[in-house]
Protein backbone atom coordinates (compact mmCIF):
# COMPACT_ATOMS: atom_id res chain seq x y z
CA UNK A 1 0.00 0.00 0.00
CA UNK A 2 1.37 3.34 -0.65
CA UNK A 3 1.40 5.29 2.69
CA UNK A 4 0.94 8.95 0.45
CA UNK A 5 -2.84 7.69 -0.14
CA UNK A 6 -3.72 7.27 3.45
CA UNK A 7 -3.50 10.28 4.49
CA UNK A 8 -6.31 12.72 5.14
CA UNK A 9 -6.28 15.40 2.65
CA UNK A 10 -6.70 18.73 5.05
CA UNK A 11 -3.67 18.39 7.79
CA UNK A 12 -0.65 18.69 7.79
CA UNK A 13 1.59 15.96 6.25
CA UNK A 14 5.37 14.56 7.14
CA UNK A 15 7.58 12.54 4.35
CA UNK A 16 10.78 11.22 6.18
CA UNK A 17 13.09 10.37 3.08
CA UNK A 18 15.38 7.58 4.34
CA UNK A 19 18.72 6.96 3.40
CA UNK A 20 21.98 5.12 3.46
CA UNK A 21 24.75 6.90 2.24
CA UNK A 22 27.10 5.27 -0.48
CA UNK A 23 30.94 4.49 0.51
CA UNK A 24 33.07 7.17 -0.31
CA UNK A 25 29.98 9.72 -0.91
CA UNK A 26 29.18 11.17 2.21
CA UNK A 27 30.60 14.63 1.05
CA UNK A 28 28.56 15.14 -2.10
CA UNK A 29 25.44 13.37 -0.29
CA UNK A 30 25.78 15.99 2.56
CA UNK A 31 25.75 19.09 -0.24
CA UNK A 32 22.56 16.89 -1.95
CA UNK A 33 20.60 17.10 1.27
CA UNK A 34 21.68 21.00 1.09
CA UNK A 35 19.96 21.09 -2.02
CA UNK A 36 16.57 19.28 -0.40
CA UNK A 37 16.06 21.36 1.99
CA UNK A 38 16.68 24.24 -0.43
CA UNK A 39 14.10 23.32 -3.03
CA UNK A 40 11.91 22.10 0.01
CA UNK A 41 12.34 25.68 1.66
CA UNK A 42 11.16 26.83 -1.41
CA UNK A 43 7.91 25.63 -0.89
CA UNK A 44 5.19 27.79 0.49
CA UNK A 45 3.61 25.09 2.05
CA UNK A 46 6.22 23.51 3.81
CA UNK A 47 5.70 23.86 7.93
CA UNK A 48 9.33 22.67 8.57
CA UNK A 49 12.05 20.24 8.09
CA UNK A 50 14.30 17.96 10.17
CA UNK A 51 17.90 16.09 8.88
CA UNK A 52 18.45 13.59 11.56
CA UNK A 53 21.03 10.89 11.45
CA UNK A 54 21.67 7.25 12.51
CA UNK A 55 25.08 6.08 12.47
CA UNK A 56 27.54 6.80 10.29
CA UNK A 57 25.62 6.27 7.08
CA UNK A 58 21.82 6.47 7.78
CA UNK A 59 19.74 9.80 7.70
CA UNK A 60 16.46 10.68 7.53
CA UNK A 61 14.99 13.91 6.19
CA UNK A 62 12.15 15.17 7.87
CA UNK A 63 9.35 17.59 5.98
CA UNK A 64 6.50 19.04 7.18
CA UNK A 65 4.11 19.97 4.53
CA UNK A 66 0.76 21.69 5.15
CA UNK A 67 -1.18 18.73 3.19
CA UNK A 68 -1.44 15.63 1.29
CA UNK A 69 -2.00 17.75 -2.07
CA UNK A 70 0.82 20.38 -0.86
CA UNK A 71 3.16 17.48 -0.76
CA UNK A 72 2.00 15.52 -3.55
CA UNK A 73 2.50 18.94 -5.37
CA UNK A 74 6.33 19.22 -4.06
CA UNK A 75 7.25 15.40 -4.46
CA UNK A 76 6.27 15.46 -8.17
CA UNK A 77 7.74 18.38 -9.38
CA UNK A 78 10.78 18.06 -11.83
CA UNK A 79 12.97 20.13 -10.14
CA UNK A 80 12.47 17.52 -7.21
CA UNK A 81 11.80 14.29 -8.97
CA UNK A 82 15.39 15.47 -10.81
CA UNK A 83 17.22 15.86 -7.61
CA UNK A 84 15.57 12.82 -5.75
CA UNK A 85 17.48 11.09 -9.08
CA UNK A 86 20.68 12.54 -8.89
CA UNK A 87 20.38 11.36 -5.14
CA UNK A 88 20.21 7.43 -6.05
CA UNK A 89 23.86 7.66 -6.94
CA UNK A 90 25.15 8.80 -3.81
CA UNK A 91 22.75 6.96 -1.55
CA UNK A 92 20.16 4.03 -1.16
CA UNK A 93 16.37 4.30 -0.13
CA UNK A 94 13.64 1.77 1.21
CA UNK A 95 10.92 1.25 -1.91
CA UNK A 96 8.44 4.05 -0.80
CA UNK A 97 9.23 7.11 1.83
CA UNK A 98 7.10 7.44 4.71
CA UNK A 99 4.68 9.81 5.10
CA UNK A 100 3.34 10.50 8.14
CA UNK A 101 0.41 12.93 9.71
CA UNK A 102 1.04 13.14 12.97
CA UNK A 103 2.99 11.61 16.48
CA UNK A 104 3.91 8.82 15.26
CA UNK A 105 7.40 10.15 14.07
CA UNK A 106 8.10 10.20 18.02
CA UNK A 107 6.98 6.26 18.05
CA UNK A 108 10.15 5.24 16.11
CA UNK A 109 13.75 3.83 17.86
CA UNK A 110 16.37 6.18 16.32
CA UNK A 111 19.00 4.00 14.44
CA UNK A 112 16.17 1.32 13.20
CA UNK A 113 13.89 2.02 10.08
CA UNK A 114 10.49 3.32 10.89
CA UNK A 115 7.44 0.58 10.66
CA UNK A 116 4.63 1.37 7.90
CA UNK A 117 1.80 1.08 9.85
CA UNK A 118 1.86 3.51 13.34
CA UNK A 119 0.85 2.65 16.28
CA UNK A 120 -3.17 2.87 17.31
CA UNK A 121 -3.85 7.11 18.08
CA UNK A 122 -4.80 5.95 21.05
CA UNK A 123 -1.84 4.12 22.57
CA UNK A 124 0.25 7.26 21.16
CA UNK A 125 -1.54 10.05 22.80
CA UNK A 126 -1.64 7.14 26.41
CA UNK A 127 2.19 7.37 26.17
CA UNK A 128 2.67 10.86 25.13
CA UNK A 129 0.12 11.88 28.13
CA UNK A 130 2.66 9.78 30.54
CA UNK A 131 5.57 10.97 29.24
CA UNK A 132 4.48 14.78 29.99
CA UNK A 133 2.63 14.53 32.84
CA UNK A 134 5.21 14.21 35.37
CA UNK A 135 7.52 16.50 33.34
CA UNK A 136 4.38 19.13 33.96
CA UNK A 137 4.01 18.92 37.61
CA UNK A 138 7.59 18.85 38.17
CA UNK A 139 8.19 22.22 36.05
CA UNK A 140 4.89 23.34 38.01
CA UNK A 141 7.64 23.63 41.37
CA UNK A 142 10.64 24.22 39.69
CA UNK A 143 9.71 27.40 37.33
CA UNK A 144 9.78 30.65 39.24
CA UNK A 145 6.72 31.81 40.07
CA UNK A 146 7.41 35.74 39.39
CA UNK A 147 8.64 35.40 36.25
CA UNK A 148 6.87 36.98 33.40
CA UNK A 149 4.02 35.01 31.69
CA UNK A 150 5.44 34.37 28.27
CA UNK A 151 8.66 33.73 29.91
CA UNK A 152 7.28 31.21 31.80
CA UNK A 153 4.74 29.60 29.56
CA UNK A 154 7.98 29.31 27.21
CA UNK A 155 10.00 27.40 29.21
CA UNK A 156 7.18 25.36 30.64
CA UNK A 157 6.51 24.44 27.35
CA UNK A 158 10.30 24.04 25.82
CA UNK A 159 12.11 21.90 28.29
CA UNK A 160 8.93 19.51 27.62
CA UNK A 161 8.89 19.22 23.65
CA UNK A 162 12.91 18.72 24.33
CA UNK A 163 12.85 16.31 26.69
CA UNK A 164 10.42 14.05 24.84
CA UNK A 165 11.97 14.46 21.57
CA UNK A 166 15.88 13.18 22.52
CA UNK A 167 15.38 12.02 25.99
CA UNK A 168 11.57 10.21 26.50
CA UNK A 169 10.06 9.27 23.57
CA UNK A 170 13.29 7.52 22.24
CA UNK A 171 13.60 5.12 25.59
CA UNK A 172 9.94 4.89 26.28
CA UNK A 173 9.41 3.69 22.20
CA UNK A 174 12.35 0.72 22.80
CA UNK A 175 10.59 -0.39 26.43
CA UNK A 176 7.05 -0.27 24.79
CA UNK A 177 7.74 -0.99 21.23
CA UNK A 178 6.32 -4.76 21.61
CA UNK A 179 3.21 -3.28 22.79
CA UNK A 180 2.91 0.39 20.88
CA UNK A 181 3.32 -1.87 17.44
CA UNK A 182 1.19 -5.42 18.69
CA UNK A 183 -1.11 -6.17 15.91
CA UNK A 184 -4.91 -5.28 17.23
CA UNK A 185 -6.60 -8.55 18.19
CA UNK A 186 -10.12 -7.43 17.29
CA UNK A 187 -9.13 -6.89 14.00
CA UNK A 188 -7.69 -9.70 13.29
CA UNK A 189 -10.82 -12.01 14.53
Amino acid sequence: MDATKTIDAGQPVKIVLERRVKPGAKEPFEQWIKEVMAVATGSLALQGSSVLTAGEHDYFILLRFASQADLDRWHTSPEVVELLRKGEALATAPDQPLVRSGLETWFTIPGHPAPRVAPPKWKMALVTWCALLPQVILLGFIVPKGLPFPLGVALSTAIPVAMLTWVIMPRLTKLLYGWLYAPDRRLAS
